[in-house]
């Protein structure tokens, strides 16, 4: 250990963070960029506090988007000392909270927000001992900011935060307030609100000493303590993981020597800064988080349970398809191919408590001559080759229930205007009928074709279109909503393992990393017949990268339109900045008078109006 800190001058100033620890996991070294990344820096502030503890009758106010995650695993019951009793309040939703410590006679204020990640922005203002105060967790930004009379005190997250500011009960003045590095120091809300002293702060950088203390004696470093002990089993190094310290997803490297190891870790976010990957990554970043909280809360009550997924894009279309079922009104869902349009439909009916059928009309396999005899039925003898039984058609299969006209852009121009007069009317002819037949089916189309496009090209009529377009959902694509993919790759892995009779397959970390950097332009039916072809080739019980078959030339297409989108987004910031200055804008970023034309042509980005 010693040969390898001689080097204690080069390892100072390195741009990575370093982190050294013996065998016994025991911290022997942390050069300053590491101290940086993980917050053990602290004190520049420009509202000091000496040291304490929370007393009675001190203002305790609170911001937690995540209960249980980074505050020290705090539970519901921790919240007593404040007067708060909220049985609704369970681990993974997001709270704002104040009251006064350890006082019954003082009425707190607080609201629980439930995390479906559908509200990017948590809210709450009030008043304790007639001192107003306001709280916002800005999920978007990943911000948290307390107002007070005599200040503001905000913080950046990456994930998850739990955030406190305490007033004095006798002058009500700030006495302490959160600041990055909590966890190490011991101030989290469970720790604070269970009595454990708060650290002062001076109005100048200090900093925690962590050297000769074990990993795992800290909270959220057990990713970290496993990737350690794994290298240490296997006497093999690890490189370029993703590694959560702490709830903050860093880019690391493990390194072994004789008498321990070398941790490299580098800011993710300042890597995304560069790159302008934030959301891209981030979102990959968080997956595993993500899966755990959505089992965590897979038995609060869900009316779609049959679709797998929490992510924001997702929870908006269950909440409009929802709203869809009861409304009873005519649905359009839109969307790419593969993006669950059909499981939608049926999820829909069957909330919808309508008691017929849910009939399934694939528009784009019907010849076009048959059109009309498939869809509203005829009568014996009312064509050359009709049956004698005549034929029942799919409307009036559909009574009572739900007709889902999938694909609907492919009915022929000429059935356009009967399945108008069918919605107008409610009714249909059965050929070969004199006289109408009524219907009370109700209609969901499906599309993944711009119907717009097709309206001004003479392909769709417009008012048929603007009569199927009273309730429009669009499912987003899979590339849309990767922080669902965990939980889809689970449900398929199972589905189909049971459909083969084989036993259950897990996919190793390459593998999973494989699937969840792909773009999917297929969506869910594409990663369906990947899963598929994997569990079949796949030997054992576990899947490996080679058993994943992806186009290598799709991927360097996504990657290609990611650069194309993280340029684009460069150039308009730049020119932003440059308040729209063409000469000063060339000179930041640094290219040639033709190269910067040329982008802006590319991206339609006019310098005095902005991207088209």
């Amino acid at each position: 250990m010693g040969d390898l800190l001689k080097n204690n001058n080069l390892l100072q100033i390195l741009e990575e963070g370093i982190i050294v620890v013996n065998r016994d996991f025991v911290v022997e070294y942390v050069n300053p960029k590491a101290k940086e990344i993980l917050g053990l820096y602290y004190g520049e502030t420009a509202t000091p506090h000496d040291a304490g503890v929370i007393e009675p009758g001190d203002i305790v106010i609170l911001g937690n988007n995540r209960m249980g995650c980074d505050d020290g695993f705090l539970e519901k019951e921790d919240l007593k000392c404040l007067g708060i009793r909220e049985k609704d309040l369970l681990p993974g939703d997001a709270f704002i909270a104040a009251g006064s410590f350890l006082d019954p006679r003082t009425k707190p204020f607080y609201r629980v927000f439930k995390t479906s990640g559908s509200q990017v922005v948590y809210r709450l203002a009030g008043k304790i001992k007639g001192i107003d105060l306001a709280v916002e967790i800005d999920e978007e930004n990943k911000a948290i900011t307390v107002d007070t009379p005599l200040g503001s005190y905000s913080m950046k997250f990456f994930y998850c935060i739990g955030f406190a500011v305490v007033l004095s009960a006798k002058t009500f003045k700030p006495k302490f307030h959160q600041q990055r590095g909590y966890s190490y120091r011991g101030e989290s809300l469970k720790d604070l609100l269970g009595g454990r002293p708060f650290h002062e702060k001076k109005g100048y950088r200090t900093e925690v000493d962590i050297l000769g203390t074990r990993l795992d004696a800290f909270p959220g470093h057990g990713d970290i303590y496993q990737w350690i002990s794994q290298a240490f089993e296997t006497g093999k190094g690890i490189k370029g993981r993703i590694i959560e310290i702490n709830k903050i997803p860093l880019l690391s490297s493990i390194a072994l020597f004789e008498e321990g190891a070398m941790v490299r870790i580098e800011n993710i976010q300042e890597i995304e800064d560069v790159l302008r990957f934030r959301n891209q990554a981030f979102d990959n970043l968080i997956k595993r988080e993500d899966f755990i909280r959505s089992r965590l809360d897979s038995d609060r009550e869900d009316p779609f349970k049959r679709i797998t997924g929490n992510s924001v894009a997702v929870s908006k279309v269950k909440h409009l398809a929802y709203k869809a079922a009861t409304a009873q009104t005519t649905v359009l869902l839109t969307g790419e191919s593969g993006t669950g349009k059909s499981l939608f439909a049926s999820e829909i009916h069957d909330k919808s408590g309508r008691e017929g059928p849910f009939i399934h009309v694939n528009c784009g396999a019907i010849p076009d001559n048959l059109f009309e005899s498939e869809l509203f039925g005829y009568v014996r003898g009312s064509f050359t080759g009709a049956s004698n039984q005549g034929k029942t058609g799919y409307f009036e299969a559909a009574a009572g229930g739900t007709i889902f006209l999938d694909e609907i852009a492919e009915v022929p121009i000429h059935i356009q205007s009967k399945l108008l007069h069918v919605l107008q009317e409610k009714q249909f002819y059965r050929i070969g009928m004199p006289h109408p037949s009524k219907t009370d089916a109700r209609v969901i189309a499906a599309t993944n074709a711009d119907l717009e496009k097709a309206v001004r090209e003479g392909k769709f009529r417009k008012d048929l279109y603007y009569r199927i377009n009273v309730f429009p959902i669009e499912l987003p694509p899979l590339r849309k909503r990767k922080q669902d993919l965990p939980g889809l790759i689970l449900e398929l892995s199972r589905a189909i393992s049971r459909r083969y009779g084989s036993v259950e397959k897990q996919f190793s970390g390459n593998a999973l990393e494989k699937l969840l950097n792909y773009d999917w332009p297929g969506n869910i039916r594409e990663l369906e017949n990947v899963i598929e072809r994997a569990v079949i080739i796949s030997d054992g019980a576990i899947v490996y990268p080679e058993h994943i078959d992806i186009s290598q030339d799709q991927m360097a297409y996504y990657l290609k339109d990611i650069l194309e989108i993280t340029e684009k987004k460069t150039i308009l910031e730049t020119l932003e900045a440059c308040n729209y200055s063409n000469k000063i804008t060339m000179r930041k970023l640094g290219i040639s008078k033709s190269a910067y034309y040329d982008k802006l042509k590319k991206y339609g980005i006019d310098p005095l109006k902005g991207p088209e």
